[in-house]
């Protein structure tokens, strides 16, 4: 299988605000710290909340996966490969089958590097952020009513934080390629930028109960590439990407 990752043609850098519409709460896991407000609390890096950039690169990959599908495209999911289907298949044969997942040639698979990466988006230093809790009760799923006795609480970011988002794509000319697969990838980034900016995506916990929205404000796309032994940067907009 042909791979670029020997070289850097073009290297896009994505950045804006992550602002989110509805309260945002994304947990660390159960706590032991008796001086946590809940026993599940937000995740924080010294003390001031971020969103992992995991996260961000999980739903963007689920909805770009989702809409490659759409498409009738070829779609390899992350468990696809640990199926004993796809084990016996050829070194060969599962290079192929890599190749024509838009989705594994963007955001990676266990046979070829990832061209997305997402960085953590922490809060901007001028965001004035607030933190809030909300005592929920538990649902006796059997009997559809409240689960006596089990009232808990939990800790979210009120709507309209600001969090710093950065992303960079490798060797993907956003202006336009040659290439059929990578002319795929273009029209799927494209969706992705597009729905951030409008619509939103989903993150962190609760989302079923309208939680975690967030959108893209003040985007700006930088694509560098070297031209002549010399580094050129250019300024690319959502409506110009695949012109």
């Amino acid at each position: 299988m042909e791979y670029d990752f020997d070289r850097i043609d073009v290297i896009t850098t994505i950045t804006g605000k992550l602002v989110n519409e509805t309260p945002l709460r994304i947990g660390k896991g159960k706590s032991q710290n008796f001086t946590d407000v809940t026993d599940n609390p937000i995740i924080t890096r010294d003390g001031k909340p971020f969103i992992p950039g995991s996260s961000i690169k999980g739903a963007l990959r689920s909805l770009a996966e989702a809409y490659a599908a759409s498409k009738g495209w070829k779609v390899i999911y992350p468990y696809d490969e640990t199926s004993d289907e796809f084990k016996n298949l050829s070194d060969e044969e599962k290079d192929e089958e890599i190749k024509e997942s838009i989705t594994s040639m963007l955001f990676g698979s266990q046979r070829a590097a990832s061209r997305i990466y997402v960085f953590d988006a922490m809060i901007n230093p001028k965001s004035n952020y607030k933190k809030n809790l909300r005592t929920m009760i538990s649902i006796n799923r059997v009997f559809g009513s409240q689960q006596v006795g089990n009232l808990y609480t939990l800790d979210f970011i009120e709507p309209g934080a600001e969090f710093d988002f950065r992303m960079d794509i490798y060797n993907i000319d956003l202006r336009g390629e040659e290439d059929e697969g990578k002319k795929k990838a273009i029209e799927v980034i494209t969706f992705l930028l597009k729905t951030l900016t409008k619509e939103g995506i989903m993150l962190g916990n609760r989302k079923s109960t309208g939680f975690g929205l967030v959108k893209l404000k003040n985007i700006e796309i930088i694509s560098k590439r070297i031209t002549n032994g010399e580094l050129v940067e250019e300024r690319v907009t959502i409506e110009g990407i695949n012109r």
